[in-house]
């Protein structure tokens, strides 16, 4: 009995001390607040380099998405924040490679206010490629 009760009394501390030593933290999500979401699936065969084109005409470097993935990059609000952007995608396929010439995607130009997002699906067959604008 008193083995019995020993064991009861030893659980519930320990078990008040992993109570008292455990706290939440609560994540952020969303994005930044001084951005522009702009989210890639790349289903063309090859990776792709992903610039945006500012007002002034000048390329910035957003990042490279993998070939059958998906990534999130982000636009700097003071690029979104300048006028139209373009968007451009060009594939980087080796020299090697089968599928001829790499072309390059584009939008128009966009006017872009924080919180939209853009959906770009870049396909093997360029010209099937779609852009999505969700705002605000």
């Amino acid at each position: 009995m008193r083995k019995g009760t020993l064991m009861v009394a030893v659980a519930a501390a320990l078990l008040g001390l992993g109570a008292t030593s455990a706290k939440a933290d609560t994540p952020v999500l969303g994005p930044s607040t001084n951005t522009v979401e702009l989210r890639v699936v790349n289903n063309h065969a090859s990776r792709v380099m992903v610039y945006v084109q500012d007002a002034q005409g000048r390329l910035h470097s957003l990042g490279r998405v993998a070939s059958a993935d998906f990534k999130i990059l982000q636009i700097p609000g003071e690029i979104a924040a300048m006028g139209e952007v373009q968007i451009k995608i060009f594939p980087s396929e080796p020299v090697w490679s089968l599928l001829g010439d790499a072309g390059v995607v584009g939008t128009r130009g966009i006017a872009l206010k924080l919180g939209d997002a853009v959906n770009m699906f870049v396909e093997t067959n360029l010209y099937e490629s779609q852009v999505e604008i969700q705002r605000g």
